[in-house]
């Protein structure tokens, strides 16, 4: 059977397949390392949450209570384990990150500790090196988010963990008893705690019923003088499939982040 052609249009490598996962998971797991959809006219723009009303509080105000200031924070890097399920069907790895606001590379190992592969991503590209097979390609970051698994888009976990807001990024506030939401001028909404200020969901647009479109954060910690979640669970737009992340190490701001993918001088990168 012929994953690529299946899953990944003749796009991506098959990595996955000679580290012993089973077929099915190069799915779920390029949807970990690709992440969400970038913005189109397709894009299912998502209902104000139930049990919420506009607020009267303006949003300045209410961001001076929350943390939202993250301009100080131009890069992380950790190591999370993963475990991706659908009905049927679960995977776990381990994910070493690394991401700047512009730049993200992420490497997968199964539970053996092996790599068996590696995504770097800016905004120009996306680039796949299989270090089993001995194979690079390279494709555009448009082509990526038009043939990758639904429209996925390159992941960066700096973008949803920390994202840099001021109050004109703010379309409207509203509130429950328990929760204030920002929604933003892209359709994002952004749930925060009203009792711990925490940072507690992220909402963001969806093109299909299968893309990962709710992040729901837990079990938060202090990070460096930040408030930042441990536990992250990643749920489809038709929540049939979900993501748990389990964040084990997280720096942020390391000291001279590398971004180079590793591929060897010998190996050619193959242009999809």
């Amino acid at each position: 059977m012929k994953l690529k052609s299946i899953f990944l249009k003749n796009s991506a490598p098959d990595f996955l397949r000679v580290m012993g996962f089973r077929p099915y998971a190069l799915l779920f797991y390029f949807g970990l390392l690709l992440g969400l959809a970038a913005c189109s006219p397709r894009l299912m723009i998502p209902d104000t949450p139930a049990d919420f009303s506009p607020s009267t509080v303006p949003a300045d105000s209410l961001m001076e209570l929350l943390q939202t200031d993250f301009a100080g924070i131009d890069a992380l890097s950790g190591r999370a384990s993963a475990r991706i399920s659908q009905p049927g069907q679960q995977e776990q790895a381990t994910v070493h990150f690394t991401s700047s606001r512009i730049e993200s590379l992420l490497g997968l190992r199964n539970n053996l500790g092996i790599e068996g592969g590696r995504i770097y991503a800016d905004p120009d590209s996306v680039t796949m090196y299989d270090r089993i097979e001995r194979k690079a390609w390279r494709m555009s970051a448009e082509r990526a988010q038009s043939e990758l698994l639904q429209g996925f888009a390159a992941f960066n976990l700096l973008e949803f963990l920390l994202p840099e807001l001021c109050p004109g990024d703010v379309r409207g506030v509203y509130e429950s008893g328990t929760e204030w939401v920002l929604r933003l001028h892209d359709e994002r909404y952004l749930l925060f705690s009203k009792d711990s200020l925490h940072l507690t969901r992220l909402i963001k647009p969806a093109d299909s019923p299968l893309a990962y479109s709710q992040f729901i954060f837990t079990n938060h910690a202090l990070i460096q003088g930040y408030i930042l979640p441990r536990r992250i669970q990643i749920l489809s737009e038709d929540g049939r499939a979900s993501i748990f992340l389990l964040i084990q190490a997280l720096e942020l701001n390391p000291a001279s982040p590398s971004f180079d993918i590793g591929i060897p001088p010998d190996i050619p990168l193959q242009r999809r």
